[in-house]
């Protein structure tokens, strides 16, 4: 699922950090979020680079990995960075 986590990574649940092994790799990611109510579910598409920051967050920790230089987002997005939940990035550079 792509989704935005905590803005506080010093929170004591969350960590983020900087791997140099993953910055600057092309990737796409796809998952979903609630829409209105969360009732119901909507589809979601990213395209674009990994900054090289990861985030765990919580106890089993999720992975999370940033996104920027974003080339496909939602049409009402206007960030261009995004937080995706890392078994949902797909490396387009393999």
């Amino acid at each position: 699922m792509v989704e935005q986590p905590p803005s506080d990574p010093g929170s004591g649940r969350s960590a983020v950090y900087h791997d140099a092994s993953v910055a600057g790799r092309r990737v796409q990611a796809d998952g979903g979020g609630p829409v209105g109510n969360g009732m119901v579910g909507s589809r979601e598409s990213f395209e674009g680079t990994l900054t090289g920051r990861r985030m765990d967050q919580g106890d089993p920790p999720w992975r999370w990995l940033e996104l920027g230089d974003l080339t496909e987002k939602p049409v009402d997005m206007a960030d261009n960075h995004v937080w995706c939940e890392e078994s949902y990035i797909f490396y387009l550079d393999d």
